[in-house]
């Protein structure tokens, strides 16, 4: 039973690792950013799209206003145009950095604990068999399913976590082959 669960276990950390590969670190990052973000009522982010509307609408008035014809008043829309400008390009800046900061140490976490919970794993169990083969199966390469240092007859951690690396792995690659559309076909 309890080797029953170190496989599963191990499967299902190389699927998420494959998972998380497949997908991108950066991309489930993002995310996280954007229910960070939403979650906490970011305030920068409310006064850049406050700033972005406001911008769109002086943009708006300054084109029915002639710069011959009203000259005071199309400098004065054009100067508030300006500093709401300068103060959206500020906070886009701020808000950039903030985002990218963020994004990284999510980016960093994920690896840490995907690549964490996969070496403890390995290296707590690295002479634990997850499971037993017959003998007259695999007599040549019995030594190596059970390296580093499972029984012999046995399939160890790393070798049962490389096998499924690899499965999870073309599995995942499948799948977003499979939801990719396909480009069509060029003329000859």
């Amino acid at each position: 039973m309890v080797l029953a669960i170190l496989a599963l276990v191990v499967l299902a950390l190389e699927a998420v690792s494959a998972l998380l590969d497949c997908v991108g670190y950066g991309a489930v990052a993002a995310a996280a950013w954007a229910a960070f973000s939403q979650a906490t009522g970011n305030k920068r982010a409310a006064e850049r799209l406050r700033l972005k509307d406001a911008i769109v609408d002086l943009r708006r008035e300054l084109r029915t206003v002639s710069s011959v014809d009203e000259f005071a008043r199309w400098a004065k829309l054009r100067r508030r145009l300006d500093s709401a400008s300068a103060e959206f390009e500020r906070i886009s800046g701020d808000l950039a950095v903030e985002r990218t900061a963020f994004e990284l140490y999510v980016n960093m976490a994920l690896r840490a604990v995907v690549y964490g919970l996969r070496t403890v794993v390995s290296v707590y169990n690295y002479r634990t068999a997850v499971f037993y083969v017959p003998a007259n199966w695999f007599y040549p390469v019995l030594w190596f399913l059970s390296l580093p240092a499972a029984p012999m007859g046995s399939v160890s951690v790393a070798v049962w976590a490389f096998a499924c690396n690899r499965v999870c792995r073309r599995a995942a690659r499948a799948v977003t082959r499979a939801m990719v559309p396909m480009a069509p076909l060029q003329a000859r």
